[in-house]
């Protein structure tokens, strides 16, 4: 089993070779000649992005969504409308926590989705839905996949969660942050717990508090940050991560063996 970071940027990424961090987790079954390719997260750049890569829409079997930003639900218009009007009929596996799925088509798919040549449509015209519970995760191929909810934005009024994956692989398990603030105490267990991390990292003079800064990053534990990798990142100089003790920030196409 393989992932591959389609893009490793931030939501307003503008480098010329860069785009949103969305991901492809891809394995071939045994006796299978075709792999199975699970997208995670579907954001704006996404048709640009997977082209990159070689991929089409129809080479998707299943999308998993971890919240409702456009560099992680942008694309998804595209998604259906191709593989509807363009690869007949082609449809993947929608994974996404039960919360978020009456938002996604009433606020952000609807208008483009409903009125097709079949009619009034809805999420499941395009795709096969899997609402998921947090609490119990989703088998992926071979591997099981924890759902966390981390706060990513948090008000006085409400806090909007996105939901990190933790994949539980035959030989490697990785903790996926997707967005989140920097909450150390709140991660610490599924750092220690990972074999390699993959965390969201800011960059710039500004901390947004939505996502975890780079300088907040430098200051976790020196064991926790030899497994991590960087990705997420604004179009500013990079520091030297591996000096400061990270694996790195990740590039965009790279690719990670997960056994």
């Amino acid at each position: 089993m393989k992932l591959t970071f389609a893009g490793t940027g931030s939501a307003f990424c503008m480098a010329a070779e860069n785009f949103q961090s969305n991901m492809v987790l891809e394995t071939t079954p045994l006796g299978d000649e075709q792999p199975q390719r699970l997208l995670i997260d579907c954001g704006s750049d996404a048709r640009h992005s997977l082209r990159n890569l070689g991929h089409l829409p129809n080479d998707f079997d299943g999308v998993y969504i971890s919240h409702l930003h456009s560099d992680h639900i942008g694309g998804l218009e595209w998604m259906a409308l191709a593989n509807y009007f363009v690869f007949d009929g082609h449809r993947a596996k929608l994974f996404a926590v039960k919360e978020l799925l009456e938002p996604l088509w009433e606020h952000s798919l609807r208008g483009g989705l409903e009125t097709s040549d079949h009619g009034n449509s809805q999420l499941s015209s395009y795709f096969d839905v899997v609402p998921l519970k947090a609490k119990d995760g989703f088998d992926w191929q071979d591997m099981h996949l924890d759902v966390i909810p981390v706060p990513h934005i948090v008000t006085s009024e409400t806090t909007m969660f996105s939901y990190a994956l933790f994949g539980h692989g035959a030989k490697t398990s990785f903790f996926l942050t997707t967005d989140a603030i920097f909450n150390p105490a709140a991660h610490m267990a599924f750092y220690q717990k990972a074999d390699i991390i993959f965390q969201d990292c800011e960059l710039g003079p500004r901390h947004s508090g939505v996502h975890a800064h780079y300088d907040e990053l430098v200051t976790l534990p020196d064991d926790v940050k030899a497994k991590m990798w960087l990705y997420h990142y604004q179009a500013y100089d990079k520091p030297d991560a591996k000096a400061d003790g990270f694996c790195g920030f990740i590039e965009p196409e790279q690719v990670f063996d997960l056994g």
